[in-house]
């Protein structure tokens, strides 16, 4: 018994070591035709956009990735390439996060990019998108959250175990020459409880089996 206990934690300690790395990707145009995808206790689904049309966006581009670090924290990362030159874009990102064990008790936001670009998060307990329970609003001078500026709400309180999200992105130009564009946006979230060592985060995944990230396709019929 002792030899398996010990099997048993080595085993959890090697787990802990990839835990930051462990991830998966799927495409923008996948999630949005019904997928979703999953890590750890978190499943991100419900995924929806709409386009001013003047991006140079294209779903079948942009990459989703969820992680999850040795403390706990949960990542869903959007890469790609989201630009404009001389015009006023908007794209607006939607979708849900649950978590099957533990709730969320605050959220994160950062993007890499450059121009004039705005970044307006909210999450709200309903698809309705009310009542908001917490928001971030990113610029071209505060391109992550936090620390908390006038109007972040990155708390939630109290922690819900399913938020829906809206992430609105803003980019515009003021002259012939300008571009304005965004390569990765990255929201995290963060739970109660938290595991206290990598040792429990670990723990917490074994159940999960060897893999510890599942992306789920909708179903096709015929």
């Amino acid at each position: 018994m002792k030899m398996r206990n010990t099997l048993m934690i080595t085993a959890a300690l090697a787990m802990a070591a990839m835990i930051q790395t462990a991830q998966g990707s799927i495409t923008l145009a996948d999630l949005a035709a019904g997928g979703s995808i999953s890590i750890g206790d978190k499943t991100f689904s419900g995924f929806g956009y709409t386009d001013s049309g003047l991006t140079g966006f294209d779903p079948a581009n942009i990459t989703v990735a969820a992680s999850i670090d040795s403390q706990g924290v949960y990542f869903l990362t959007w890469s790609g390439s989201i630009g404009t030159l001389n015009n006023l874009a908007d794209l607006k990102l939607t979708y849900a996060v649950t978590a099957s064990a533990g709730l969320i008790n605050m959220i994160d936001q950062g993007y890499d990019g450059s121009g004039t670009i705005k970044v307006d998060e909210t999450v709200s307990t309903s698809s309705g998108g009310v009542p908001i329970v917490g928001q971030s609003h990113l610029s071209a001078y505060d391109m992550s959250d936090p620390p908390a500026e006038a109007n972040d709400l990155l708390n939630i309180v109290p922690p819900e175990s399913t938020l829906y999200v809206t992430k609105d992105i803003a980019l515009s130009t003021i002259s012939l020459t300008d571009f304005a564009t965004i390569s990765q946006v990255e929201q995290s979230f963060h739970q109660v409880p938290e595991p206290t060592t990598v040792l429990a985060g670990a723990l917490l995944l074994l159940p999960l089996g060897a893999s510890t990230l599942r992306i789920l396709r909708r179903n096709r019929l015929g």
